[in-house]
């Protein structure tokens, strides 16, 4: 046993490094025409190499001292500067490097400073809107805050709008320019400053079991009805309640870090309105409904809405028994009957209302109220909502896109025109006075534009 302890050859290393030959492979050995131990010994010495860049030494100034050298520079040229500070610091100073921190200085003394000290070193990519432009936007977004507006990447791009508009509007990619702000960039600038996502706390989100299931059979109620009355793609119609914020902020709100508190104008009352909207199929949208927060007419905006739009009041602003009735009796059943009319189609030809499970739409009244003009109820499944009904899947998130960007760009010019009149204190107006006959308008572009879209409104039926 001695004996074969003796003869028995002992495995060399496996290499580690992908692609060496293995020295106990014959056919590595044969290919390479060396000894096992040799191959062995070199792939250790390949293994030890880091392959991994050794980066150069760097040189760390002080900002008072990028400042000192930036000023010799100005004063005494650059190559100077290099043989002096090199001297003085006992270590090479790169040319480069000295023509980088004058350009720096150059520009703050551009911007109007005077007696500078200090010279911070600018690291990472260039800011979008360049450092003068970004610090007035923060400036601004700043003030802001400390009156408690609201702050959010809504706001914060129609602000760098309103004072590009101000300084320069040809930087705007609509004029012509470089700058395109989008929600990515305001995220960015918001997170420079220091500030978080706050959001109200809100029930969780039921989950659904078996949702293929339950998809399944939702589709093929409306499939047998369909096929049962031979309903036509225009007499079926989905509609939907969506709330519409007055001032477009969210739930979400940007404070600074480590803030325990958050108290923002305009999220803590009702500045919303209810709107409930209606396709058909085929793309149509019909006239909607818009629910103010009142008990009289006076909670109206004073605006001249299109004709056919049925403006209403609830206590609450949101849908009820009755002011489902009478969207019922205003705007679904003259569309009903005015597509039969079109269509040629019989008066009692029947058609498909689908509509969630929402308290004001199961009402024994309303649903008699559809039968009774040869109207099909189908209800969508409950916690389904956002992945069955068309509406959501289409019409709302375009037409709050839509609104978001109206208030943008009235924002904006709000700004703007403070800033031309030469007040950089004014924080822009939210009243509700001021705001409901604006975002009267916004609504009545949202909607036109919103109408247009008759692909997405299919789709949402798809």
């Amino acid at each position: 046993m001695s004996l074969m302890k003796w003869l028995k050859k002992d495995a060399l290393p496996t290499p580690i490094e992908p692609g060496l030959p293995d020295p106990n492979n014959e056919n590595d050995i044969r290919e390479c025409k060396l000894p096992a131990d040799v191959i062995a010994t070199i792939n250790t010495e390949i293994s030890s190499v880091s392959r991994k860049r050794k980066r150069g030494n760097y040189q760390v100034y002080s900002d008072e001292t990028r400042a000192k050298i930036a000023r010799y520079a100005i004063n005494n040229g650059v190559m100077n500067a290099v043989r002096k500070f090199s001297r003085e610091l006992d270590s090479p100073v790169r040319e480069s490097t000295v023509r980088s921190m004058k350009t720096s200085y150059l520009k703050e003394v551009n911007r109007g400073k005077e007696n500078i000290s200090t010279l911070p070193a600018t690291r990472g990519r260039p800011v979008l809107l360049g450092i003068e432009l970004d610090s007035q936007v923060q400036s601004y977004i700043r003030r802001l805050r400390v009156n408690g507006g609201v702050v959010n990447s809504t706001v914060c791009i129609a602000i760098a709008r309103g004072i590009i508009l101000h300084k320069n509007r040809c930087l705007l990619q609509e004029f012509g320019g470089h700058i395109t702000l989008t929600t990515d960039w305001a995220k960015s600038l918001l997170r420079r400053m220091g500030y978080v996502k706050r959001k109200g706390t809100k029930a969780v989100k039921k989950t659904v079991e078996d949702f293929p299931q339950i998809k399944q059979n939702f589709i093929k109620r409306i499939a047998d009805t369909v096929q049962k009355y031979d309903v036509p793609q225009d007499m079926i119609v989905n509609w939907d309640q969506t709330g519409v914020a007055i001032v477009p902020a969210g739930e979400w709100t940007m404070e600074a870090e480590g803030s325990r508190q958050v108290s923002i104008a305009g999220l803590d009352d009702k500045r919303q309105i209810t709107a409930v909207f209606a396709a058909s199929a085929v793309g149509e949208f019909l006239p909607p409904q818009l629910l103010y927060q009142g008990k009289t007419d006076r909670c109206h905006p004073s605006y001249k809405f299109p004709e056919l739009w049925d403006i209403h009041h609830t206590e609450s602003h949101w849908s009820n028994h009755a002011s489902m009735m009478r969207y019922v009796d205003r705007v679904i059943v003259p569309y009903f009957e005015s597509t039969r009319a079109r269509l040629g189609l019989p008066a009692n030809q029947q058609g498909i209302a689908i509509f969630d499970v929402y308290r004001a739409h199961r009402g024994e009244e309303l649903l008699q109220l559809l039968r009774e003009n040869h109207i099909s109820p189908i209800f969508v499944p409950a916690a389904c909502t956002d992945r069955l009904q068309p509406m959501d899947l289409a019409a709302n998130k375009l037409f709050k896109d839509m609104i978001k960007r109206e208030f943008q760009q009235w924002y904006g010019g709000r700004v703007c025109e403070s800033l031309n009149g030469g007040n950089e204190e004014t924080t822009i107006d939210l009243k509700l006075s001021e705001l409901k006959p604006i975002h009267a308008k916004w609504l009545v572009t949202a909607v036109q534009q919103v109408s247009t879209r008759t692909d997405d409104l299919i789709a949402g039926f798809n």
